[in-house]
């Protein structure tokens, strides 16, 4: 007897990663905010979704949850328990969020596997069976995917980064102090911070500088965040792996902060391809505030036109990708 399909949603990295996890919280929580709407997904509106979350985990809605205390890993044992898993829980599609190097288990069922930044470094090889395919935020990590793993180009999507709704309903609030952001990720982005930090205050000597690790135990919040853009008059975006996201700079960039960012982020880069906002370009032209913020205006302008500051964009995304993927599975 055929069971009734269902899509499960691995909410987890929404707890662990909480940088690049925003993306799987987000997920879910427009999903459910988009249903009746024609951005919600037919498996939310005929109520075959669920979720798998640790205990305590708030995501909006009340859809059905498996809940475990395993935190996600790359070691044999937790791959088996990842393969039990969709083996016994009756689902008919997992919609997982890894970092590229946590992603080396082939699940029996079809898997849509949101790709994140690595959390050490590329692995030496990631599962090829014909029933697993991928979400990235540019064409050079789909590239990368394809060249550097063999993956088939008809098993990668390309998901456009976008901001959270909440960004949509909560406005800055007056600033206590000016700051210049930086936004940091590991060492190799740290490297030269003292030096650009040096530049920049030689070029903005009113602004405080402010230095916040991204690194997964930091906690950015929506609160946590809004109060430290109130202060943002500058921001600089300083993470540059591959499968990076941007989520927060094109947030930042949202409330119109002029925010630079390295060319080796290739989905802002494609996203805003010779913008005088990428780095080396402000260290080249040394353009001032005004510019930098008539700037701003401009590439808000494009990303507005790219749809990427719909308030529901992320489920849109997802809502296609799943009917490629499974377009005859929720009936």
């Amino acid at each position: 007897m055929q069971h009734t399909p269902r899509l499960c949603i691995d909410g987890r990295t929404a707890l662990e990663l909480p940088q690049t996890g925003v993306i799987a919280q987000e997920l879910i929580d427009q999903l459910v905010a988009a249903n009746g709407e024609e951005e919600a997904s037919e498996w939310i509106q005929k109520h075959r979704t669920v979720l798998l979350s640790h205990p305590g985990q708030v995501f909006s809605g009340q859809l059905r949850r498996y809940e475990t205390k395993r935190k996600i890993g790359n070691s044999p044992l937790y791959w088996m328990w990842e393969k039990e898993f969709v083996k016994t829980a009756g689902i008919s599609f997992f919609h997982r969020f890894r970092a590229i190097d946590q992603i080396n288990v082939a699940c029996s069922v079809s898997t849509l596997t949101t790709v994140l930044p690595p959390e050490k470094k590329l692995p030496f090889f990631i599962t090829r069976r014909p029933n697993q395919y991928f979400a990235v935020p540019s064409h050079k990590d789909l590239e990368l995917l394809h060249n550097r793993y063999q993956i088939a180009k008809e098993r990668i999507f390309i998901a456009q980064p976008s901001v959270r709704r909440f960004v949509h309903f909560q406005e800055l609030k007056a600033a206590d102090k000016e700051t210049v952001l930086f936004l940091v990720g590991d060492k190799e982005n740290t490297l030269n911070l003292k030096k650009l930090a040096g530049v920049v205050k030689t070029r903005f000597p009113k602004l405080q500088p402010k230095i916040v690790s991204v690194r997964p135990q930091e906690e950015l919040s929506p609160q946590t965040w809004i109060a430290l853009l109130s202060n943002a008059k500058l921001c600089f975006y300083l993470c540059s792996k591959p499968f990076e996201w941007g989520t927060l700079a094109l947030e930042s960039l949202f409330y119109r902060i002029p925010t630079v960012f390295p060319e080796e982020n290739q989905s802002l880069n494609e996203l805003l391809p010779q913008t005088s906002l990428s780095l080396a370009r402000f260290l080249i032209n040394q353009s001032d505030m005004g510019s930098l913020k008539q700037e701003t205006e401009r590439v808000v302008e494009q990303l507005k036109n790219k749809g990427l500051y719909e308030p529901l964009a992320t489920a849109a995304t997802y809502r296609e990708l799943y009917r490629q993927i499974m377009p005859s599975n929720c009936n």
